[in-house]
């Protein structure tokens, strides 16, 4: 046998079965009403056509019962629309309040910025006027501080002096040291 005799056979078996199905379900109905009205009875009470919710256990009443009436519900309406006033207020107040805490942030921070850059330039001016001071001391009392510093504090000096102050800085210095100090400067 042929496998296009054998589905031949198949679409006479099963072609006319899928229309009586069809025609089965949409008439049950009329064929047993008895038994239709125990299934419809059954699940009207779980599911309405076109509700998605129900009212008494939405999430918007958890505490509804089925005894309220309409006047209980316009109640909890009405108490639900003064609690939005309510917390629509809070918001704007808390708003109010963070821009007003956003602004004084801003504030200070640039208040901060200000006094931070005149500290810098007071720290320059004061640095420059305490080399002066320190690099005018002869060689022999300048030496033993100098050979206590560290090297970055040398560079430091070294870039801030002038000429003069340059020289005596190197002179004061052990050899070893004043080539290490170059070193670094280069």
């Amino acid at each position: 046998m042929s496998i296009k005799k054998v589905l031949k056979i198949l679409g006479y078996i099963f072609v006319p079965l899928l229309p009586m199905v069809i025609a089965i379900y949409f008439l049950f109905p009329y064929i047993n009403e008895e038994k239709h009205q125990e299934v419809a009875e059954k699940h009207s009470e779980e599911f309405v056509i076109g509700d998605s919710t129900n009212v008494m256990t939405s999430n918007f009443r958890p505490a509804a019962e089925e005894s309220e009436t309409v006047g209980d519900l316009g109640k909890d309406y009405a108490t639900m629309k003064e609690n939005i006033e309510d917390l629509k207020m809070e918001i704007d107040s808390l708003t109010v309040v963070n821009d007003s805490l956003s602004q004084q942030l801003d504030q200070r921070e640039s208040i901060a910025e200000e006094v931070e850059a005149a500290d810098a330039e007071i720290s320059e001016e004061e640095f420059s006027e305490n080399i002066k001071s320190l690099l005018d001391l002869d060689i022999e009392s300048l030496s033993p501080i100098l050979n206590k510093m560290s090297d970055e504090q040398l560079v430091k000096i070294f870039k801030a002096g002038s000429g003069l102050q340059r020289k005596k800085l190197l002179q004061s210095l052990e050899s070893d040291r004043a080539a290490k100090l170059m070193t670094e400067v280069l």
